[in-house]
């Protein structure tokens, strides 16, 4: 048979060449004919099966990747706007301080009595930061009075009312000027512009000039990313401050297409092109307090980059996953024909998501291709469906992540720069109330009495903002101690019921067997009052105000900061009308309020939030609109029962004549000027030091020191207590006083008497008195 297979084989040439009989062209007309799909069909076929394999997979990758990007480039624009909150509120603050300064010139005794000449020397005796000076003018004409930076005696000329000062008399505020250059610094500069009313008409305009340059300092200060361009704008749209070619564009206009925008709107995002002519995204947010706007330009191309990247390399990847998988395919179409083209309709089976079938196709390749399907359907179903569900949830965590760690940094960045401010304020309402004090003395008749009673209420009420602001910042100086948490509450309830309306029910639950809690009690009975201030506003119709107190145990996942031991429990629940959940994140921010302006400082929460973390524990607050409030405070336990109340000291006596020394150690030169002229008006000898080098050296020299008076914080290297602590290893009878303004990383005082800053006279009198 072999023998006869080549032998046919060999003569088909032959038997194509020759006529074929009558017969065997009737046999082959009945064969039905070949069609040109059954020579293409199976290449055809699994080129379309390759197809159907591989897409799935593709345009799921292509649609993950695609929301990939769009998340990325949404996180990108989100902490662009956040960038320019972030520096509207640090420019804010940097208009508040300089405010600050304005304010306590408005409260000299000079500025009432018209003595412009005692005011210009009180003002040029302000440590002013570096190019900046006052300015006074007449509110009538604006006709210039007092200039400090010419020098003293220099004639005064010129002056008019202008739009921005105008402004400031008929709106009763303060108010920032336009851009403009200074002939007497000759430099670019802004003003800050405060209205002074006597009677209620009109006196002056006194404004503080600030040298542009400090607002990009501030902004260079914030460290934006490569790239980035910041810049503060001024209502008519001029550049104030700009990070990049400050020289070049401080100035000049800002492009019309964003002045028309800023003028519009508080805040937003758009794109643009900066000066430089860069295609960028522009987020700008408007200052609190001043018409200013703070915006940010990051490169158009920069947002989304790394996503676009991904994006291509993956587009890169599928291609040629795609184009080795067509090779293959036209590689198995060579000579396969009936196996191919089951494979083919199994392959396209599993393009349609069908079963594939298992039987054997008599081809072990074909076979064995058969078999990979198969598996490759079951493989792809599972390999999603796992892909997808990790894809989810690394992004769901990524997300939480980063948001808890942005807020802790904006909480920890605003708590430093608020700490900083507050110690800085303390120092000068120290000085504003020793002055106070000395000028109470010789005060000739009641009416002066009387105000300067009103300018010490005032230190009073700027006293308790800073002590708010410090307990934000954890920096404040707290006097823990076992307290008798049920007891202070009945004894808070009249207090509380004051506070509140008569339309608002306040229940107490306070279990027998509660715990003693370690705090400060004064903050502690500041921190529920603020709640309950914060709660009485809420119920504007009347409602319930419930305080609920309990003993708890702590595991750590049990609260956000991880609190683990045993602790007290307040919980302070109100039927209001709850808080919006795009506001919760804030309302522990210092200066944040829903309120209306001038019906809250924005401090309240922020004292609570700060009070409890420093005391050891925290405060959750909890709200559903339209039902209600609940702010829970935990307070760690005390290890101790708390102490019996002492009984007061008897009152110093008007007449007391003293014979003591006091060394008062104090950097402030104000300060230890004016606390030094009041004890000495009292009878005190008073010896004066800076720093702790030069104490140390008047205590050696043998004077006779009765009481060593000394600030913590100093330079030199030296701090008050370790002052206090040499001191007494000199003279062991030696009797000391410590005070401090700013309460960050303390030292233990152990034993030593501590008078937080600012005091009043009384105030340092009675704590020298409780020295003997």
């Amino acid at each position: 048979m072999a023998d006869g297979e080549d032998v046919a084989a060999g003569g088909r040439g032959i038997a194509a060449a020759m006529p074929a009989p009558a017969s065997l062209r009737v046999a082959a007309s009945k064969r039905p004919a070949r069609t040109s799909s059954s020579a293409l069909g199976v290449r055809g076929r699994l080129l379309l099966a390759a197809v159907a394999l591989l897409l799935p997979p593709l345009l799921g990758g292509a649609l993950l990747l695609g929301g990939a990007y769009t998340r990325e480039r949404r996180v990108a624009e989100r902490h662009l706007d956040e960038t320019a909150h972030m520096l509207a509120l640090a420019v804010d603050q940097q208009l508040g301080q300089s405010q600050a300064y304005l304010r306590a010139l408005i409260a000299s005794p000079a500025l009432a009595q018209g003595d412009v000449a005692a005011l210009e020397a009180q003002a040029r005796a302000i440590d002013l930061p570096k190019g900046y000076w006052f300015r006074l003018a007449a509110a009538s004409d604006g006709r210039v009075l007092m200039n400090t930076a010419l020098p003293p005696g220099t004639p005064l000329s010129g002056g008019q009312l202008g739009p921005n000062l105008r402004a400031a008399l008929e709106t009763r505020r303060s108010r920032v000027g336009n851009l403009f250059n200074s002939t007497v610094t000759n430099q670019q500069a802004i003003a800050l512009h405060e209205p002074v009313f006597r009677n209620g008409a009109p006196a002056y305009i006194l404004s503080l000039v600030m040298p542009s340059t400090e607002f990009t300092q501030l902004l260079t200060d914030q460290q934006l990313r490569a790239g980035w361009i910041g810049a503060v704008v001024d209502r008519s749209g001029v550049i104030i401050a700009r990070t990049r070619d400050p020289e070049r564009y401080v100035g000049q206009k800002a492009r019309p297409e964003f002045a028309e925008a800023y003028a519009k709107q508080t805040s937003g995002r758009m794109p643009g092109v900066s000066l430089e002519g860069m295609p960028t995204i522009v987020s700008f947010r408007r200052t609190p307090s001043q018409d200013l706007v703070v915006a940010i330009a990051a490169p158009r191309d920069e947002l989304g980059r790394e996503a676009w990247r991904g994006l291509l390399l993956a587009l890169a990847g599928a291609v040629g996953l795609f184009a080795l998988a067509m090779g293959l395919a036209l590689r198995l179409a060579r000579g396969i024909t009936y196996p191919v083209e089951q494979l083919a309709a199994r392959a396209a089976a599993l393009g349609r998501g069908a079963p594939v079938p298992t039987e054997t196709l008599g081809l072990a390749e074909a076979d064995a291709v058969a078999q990979v399907l198969a598996d490759a359907s079951q493989r792809l179903a599972r390999s999603s469906a796992e892909q997808e569900e990790k894809v989810r949830a690394a992004v769901a965590e990524a997300e939480s992540a980063n948001t808890a760690l942005f807020q802790a940094h904006r909480m920890e960045a605003v708590g430093r720069l608020t700490g900083g401010i507050a110690h800085d304020f303390n120092n000068l309402l120290q000085a504003v109330s020793g002055c106070l004090d000395m000028l109470l003395r010789r005060a000739p008749d009641d009416r002066s009495r009387d105000l300067i009673r009103a300018g010490m209420q005032a230190v009073d009420r700027g006293a308790g903002l800073t002590r708010q602001l410090m307990a934000f910042a954890r920096r404040q100086a707290l006097r823990p101690e076992p307290l008798d948490v049920a007891d202070l509450m009945r004894t808070m309830r009249q207090l509380l019921m004051h506070a509140l309306r008569a339309d608002i029910v306040l229940e107490m639950v306070l279990p027998q067997g509660l715990w003693p809690a370690m705090a400060d009690s004064a903050q502690l009975e500041l921190a529920l009052l603020n709640v309950a201030v914060n709660a009485r506003d809420a119920m504007p119709n009347g409602g319930v105000l419930r305080f609920v107190a309990e003993n708890v145990h702590l595991a750590p996942d049990q609260t956000e900061d991880a609190l683990k031991g045993q602790f007290v429990r307040l919980a302070v629940t109100d039927t209001g009308s709850g808080i919006d959940p795009a506001v919760l994140p804030h309302v522990f921010e210092p200066f944040f309020t829903t309120k209306e302006v001038g019906k809250g400082s924005g401090l309240g929460l922020s004292q609570v939030y700060g009070f409890a973390r420093q005391s050891g524990g925290t405060v959750h607050l909890d709200s559903v609109p339209g039902v209600g409030t609940t702010v829970t405070l935990f307070l760690p336990r005390a290890a101790t029962a708390p102490r019996r109340p002492v009984a007061p000291a008897e009152a110093r006596p008007a007449d007391r004549v003293e014979t003591r020394t006091v060394l008062v150690v104090e950097d402030d030169a104000t300060v230890s000027a004016t606390v030094s002229a009041s004890l000495k008006e009292r009878g005190f000898t008073v010896m004066q030091a800076s720093r702790a080098d030069q104490a140390l050296a008047l205590l050696q020299d043998g004077d006779t020191i009765d009481i060593l008076f000394s600030d913590i914080v100093m330079p030199g290297g030296m701090n008050g207590v370790e002052l206090a602590k040499v001191a007494r290893l000199l003279r062991p009878d030696l009797a000391v006083l410590l005070t401090t303004g700013y309460a960050e990383n303390l030292p233990p005082l152990e034993g030593m008497r501590l008078l937080p800053k600012p005091y009043r006279m009384d105030q340092l009198l009675d704590a020298l008195d409780a020295l003997d």
